[in-house]
Formats: structure tokens, C-alpha cells, sequence
């Protein structure tokens, strides 16, 4: 039952720990011979019935877009934290209606 609510957690973590390290990109796009990081998620589990959802930090060490060696787009960056934004505020959307489903059972409507 509380599979689903777990698996919300995981993805709502994931996008917490995206907006930061995006947060922290934009931060340092001026910052001299500074690499953009990206998040990488991964589904745990089998197809069907997913555990949790867990991602790692890289670092893209292999570009450079400015003579001082950074490599940070803030217009690539901005979109994808608007992007991150909304996939967030849906889970949070999806949690909530999970939730207030549990309450409705619990309540015996």
C-alpha cells in the first residue's frame, strides 16, 4: 500500500538533490575553470514493481564553453530547473492525492 508513497519519496528526493546541484551550477557559471554537474537517475527494482529510485552526482569534465575553462550554460541550467520545478511540483501533486486516498480509507469513505 505504501509502495507507491515510497517510490514518490525516492523521486521527490531525486529532484530535491537535482535543484541543488542546478542551484550550485548557476551559482559557479562565472566561477574560472568550474564543471557543470548532473544528476543521473536509475529505477531499482523489477518493471513492474519498482523499489525506490537512486541517483548520482557526475561531472562533466569533458566540455568547455568559455576561454576561462568553465563549462556552465546558465540558459541550458534555467531550463532545466524549470523543468526540475514542475516535475517536482507533479510529484508533490501525486503524494498528496496518495495520501488523502490512505486518509479516505482510513476514514472508510
Amino acid at each position: 500500500m505504501f509502495q507507491r508513497a515510497n517510490l514518490l519519496e525516492s523521486a521527490m528526493n531525486v529532484a530535491m538533490l537535482n535543484a541543488q546541484v542546478i542551484s550550485n551550477n548557476i551559482a559557479n557559471a562565472s566561477t574560472p575553470n568550474f564543471k557543470a554537474s548532473y544528476v543521473i537517475s536509475q529505477v531499482q527494482g523489477e518493471p513492474n514493481d519498482p523499489k525506490r529510485i537512486t541517483a548520482k552526482v557526475i561531472k562533466d569534465l569533458s566540455t568547455s564553453i568559455s576561454n576561462d575553462g568553465n563549462n556552465v550554460d546558465v540558459n541550458t541550467q534555467m531550463a532545466l530547473l524549470a523543468e526540475n520545478t514542475i516535475r517536482y511540483e507533479v510529484l508533490t501533486q501525486l503524494a498528496s492525492m496518495s495520501f488523502k486516498r490512505y486518509a479516505d480509507v482510513l476514514k472508510g469513505v
